[in-house]
């Protein structure tokens, strides 16, 4: 791996990376990684965490929990305030040019991202949408300035809905992030994530996973307000899932593609 991309905060982070990566590869590395960081704070990921344990020998199986450690120092350096925000994923996952070129990944510089949620400026209990969430940063924006929103994010890469979801889950963020097409809703999904649903209460975050795609996209319908599906709904022309697609269409309309945000 070449440091001279990894920012500063990331060099410790980089070093154990390739410590491990020498022999893994780097893409299976991050992969792992991910599912590691999830599987720490959640109670039924659904990985085969005991096949992917089995790839590494005990020394490196600890390398990976220093990997998660460091992310935590990381975040515990770069937030400040309540209204700092870092993606430790995401800088990571482009530096390396571990993006995804057959889904034409170009994420949106966090700047960007800051500079739109201040234009934007949401105020109230509004939701947070987003169709393409990357590593939700766009969602960490719009909560640097108005927390307490509900974020639902969806992205075809379930790398992404991954580090969207750890991105959540470590900024404080109650919301969803469902792996499908949200111009095709059900027709290419992989499962969700619900994110810190009992922080409020608990203080503890959390991360859930949800399998099936009716109860995934219904907890983002009640959230969003909207009403309960129409009993008769089901599967829709070109056999889509309505009830789901009807949930995507608030965040993207899928024929004019047009996005809502807020």
């Amino acid at each position: 791996m070449a440091k001279i991309h990894l920012p500063q905060e990331l060099k410790k982070f980089g070093d154990i990376f390739d410590t491990l990566s020498r022999s893994h590869g780097t893409y299976y590395i991050f992969q792992d990684f991910l599912d590691f960081s999830i599987n720490a704070w959640s109670l039924n990921h659904q990985a085969d965490m005991d096949t992917i344990r089995k790839k590494y020998d005990r020394r490196e199986l600890d390398l990976f929990n220093e990997l998660i450690f460091e992310a935590i120092r990381i975040l515990d350096k770069m937030i400040v305030t309540d209204t700092d925000v870092y993606d430790v994923y995401g800088t990571f996952y482009e530096a390396n040019s571990l993006t995804n070129k057959h889904f034409a990944q170009f994420f949106t510089p966090m700047t960007i991202c800051q500079f739109m949620a201040q234009i934007l400026s949401p105020t109230g209990p509004e939701n947070f949408n987003d169709p393409c969430s990357g590593s939700g940063r766009l969602s960490l924006a719009a909560n640097s300035v108005n927390p307490g929103m509900f974020h639902t994010l969806i992205d075809i890469d379930y790398t992404c809905a991954r580090m969207s979801a750890l991105n959540l889950m470590y900024h404080g963020i109650h919301g969803i992030v469902i792996s499908d097409n949200a111009l095709w809703a059900g027709k290419d999904f992989r499962g969700a994530f619900i994110v810190n649903r009992w922080l409020k209460y608990s203080g503890v975050p959390q991360i859930e996973f949800v399998a099936d795609i009716n109860r995934a996209y219904g907890y983002a319908r009640k959230k969003l307000g909207m009403p309960e599906p129409s009993p008769q709904k089901g599967k829709g022309p070109e056999n889509r899932n309505t009830n789901a697609q009807e949930v995507a269409d608030v965040i993207v309309d899928s024929k004019t593609n047009q996005i809502r945000l807020f």
